[in-house]
């Protein structure tokens, strides 16, 4: 019996190799079943928004089409062009989003990526036109309330274009007692800055005149083009005005920097005679005198009460100077280091030199005749560089020698031993 049911192993697994294959058809079929009708949701979805942004556009330019009419009664045709303008595109825009749902309803079939397509550009074209047409409606409104609040507005503008005119009359009152100070070069940015606001204030001015004539007719013409150049011109006069008011503070901290960088050239001049009366070197000495000469008269000009100043030129003229003064400073400064640190190692290199020779010469003399030339020449030259290291008065050079010395002593001892073995 065992042996006539072989098969059956072989029948179990293939059943469950079906039962596994029919599965996974089943999940891969609900998977696509799911995978498809998200995307038909998906495009019922697009095509709902299509629908909803034409009817809004479409909505959108029947009612700018009698707002444009307002406008125009009420501003006039030049001030509403840009309006019409866009009024006009907007309907070219729409019929072509009407000329695609046209396509989409007629009875041709029509692609799955086609109808997304066609969806997507429809709302594309319904959205700009509403944006562009309710920025215009949005302005003419705010212009509308400009107009309503307009007495109102123009008397506060005039308010304060006659207080700009104060501070006008004060920043030109500035200029002239800082020009009791300071040069015209520093002056120039100020008065500047006044020429162009007086132009900008008088451009204020003018408008505001010409909106408060025109709100005086008997047809009480806008005033809002007149109001919002009248505004322009506050605001640039405003601006200019307070470049004035910083530019005063700018040359009083300027001035004041100036005194408090005068203060410390005078410290670094001192320590720069100082170094220069210690130094050793007279090149170092006469290159000193030479830069402190010319940073003392920059110095003295820069003090001088009776000049006008220009905080700016003189801070870099006197920085010019002082750098000057500073890399001698620094050069001097180095080569006084450079001579101490030598005189301090002077004496132990003369000592050093001295008392190898003192050996390689005992070394050489209780070995007559074992020692050759190139050792008893070398110590000979070791003795004539310490001779001219110990007659140098310069402690670089002196260093330099008595280390020469040493070096031929080393010398003349490495080959005398030599030569002795």
């Amino acid at each position: 019996m065992a042996v006539d049911a072989w098969w059956v192993p072989s029948l179990i697994v293939l059943a469950f190799v079906v039962a596994g294959i029919a599965v996974l058809v089943s999940v891969l079929r609900r998977r696509s079943r799911a995978i498809e009708q998200a995307e038909q949701a998906d495009a019922a979805a697009r095509a709902r928004a299509a629908a909803i942004s034409l009817v809004r556009a479409d909505d959108l330019v029947q009612s700018a089409a009698d707002e444009l009419g307002f406008a125009i009664a009420q501003f006039g045709e030049n001030a509403t062009r840009e309006f019409a303008q866009a009024l006009t595109t907007s309907r070219r825009q729409l019929r072509d989003a009407f000329a695609l749902q046209q396509k989409l309803d007629d009875a041709l079939p029509d692609t799955d990526a086609e109808r997304r397509r066609w969806n997507e550009q429809i709302i594309a074209l319904a959205d700009e036109a509403t944006t562009r047409l309710n920025g215009q409606t949005r302005s003419f409104e705010s212009r509308r309330g400009v107009e309503r609040e307009a007495p109102v507005l123009l008397a506060q503008l005039q308010r304060r274009v006659e207080r700009a005119a104060d501070r006008m009359a004060s920043g030109h009152a500035s200029i002239d007692r800082l020009a009791l100070t300071y040069t015209d070069a520093a002056l120039a940015a100020l008065r500047s800055n006044a020429g162009r606001a007086a132009v900008a204030l008088a451009e204020a001015r003018e408008a505001a005149a010409a909106a408060s004539a025109r709100l005086g007719s008997a047809q009480s013409e806008p005033v809002g083009e007149q109001m919002s150049a009248a505004e322009r011109g506050m605001f640039t006069a405003t601006k200019l005005l307070d470049a004035i008011e910083t530019g005063e503070d700018d040359l009083h901290i300027g001035f004041a920097t100036l005194a408090t960088a005068l203060d410390a050239a005078d410290a670094e001049l001192a320590e720069a005679r100082d170094l220069r009366d210690r130094h050793e070197e007279s090149d170092a000495r006469d290159s000193l005198n030479l830069v402190i000469a010319q940073a003392d008269r920059v110095v003295a000009e820069l003090r001088n009460p009776a000049r006008l100043s220009d905080p700016a030129a003189d801070l870099l003229r006197l920085r010019e100077a002082m750098d000057g003064l500073d890399m001698t400073r620094s050069a001097a400064r180095n080569r006084q280091l450079r001579l101490e640190n030598a005189r301090g190692a002077l004496t132990g290199a003369l000592l050093t030199a001295r008392s190898q020779i003192s050996v390689t010469r005992d070394y050489i003399g209780s070995r007559a005749g074992q020692v050759g030339a190139p050792a008893r020449t070398r110590l000979a030259e070791a003795e004539r560089q310490l001779s001219l290291a110990e007659a140098e008065a310069d402690p670089v050079t002196a260093l330099d020698t008595a280390r020469r010395a040493m070096t031929f002593a080393t010398d003349a001892d490495a080959l005398a031993r030599y030569d002795a073995h």
